[in-house]
């Protein structure tokens, strides 16, 4: 005998990708664990894995996800120096308000070194 969960409608049809997103979205509501969730819906816990993957690959960089908000750091205030690093324990503290140009012509001569 082959009976399917009354708990859930969407058991046991093909879904199109937008109920399958509003599921996801409902999971991510519910606080619920993937695992919890699917076993309370009656839901394939491999199945919302992999829509979970797939959602997650079309929203990468090419299409980004809406929540996302891109930011902008600011500067550190003026009076922040800055630390770089070399191998072997070397390093150069640059003071605040050093000149950028300044900045720039030094590092070309330290990276020009051996």
């Amino acid at each position: 005998m082959n009976q399917r969960s009354s708990r859930s409608g969407e058991q046991g049809r093909r879904l199109t990708p937008k109920q399958k997103a509003r599921i996801l979205r409902a999971q991510e509501r519910s606080g619920l664990s993937l695992l919890a969730f699917a076993r309370m819906r009656g839901l394939c816990y491999a199945s919302l894995l992999r829509w979970r993957s797939r959602l997650r690959s079309e929203t990468s960089p090419t299409n980004p996800d809406p929540r996302f908000v891109p930011i902008t750091l600011e500067p550190q205030a003026e009076d922040t120096a800055y630390v770089l690093n070399w191998a072997h324990g070397r390093s150069l503290t640059i003071p605040p308000r050093f000149n950028p140009d300044s900045l720039h012509r030094l590092l070309t001569v330290l990276e020009a070194r051996p």
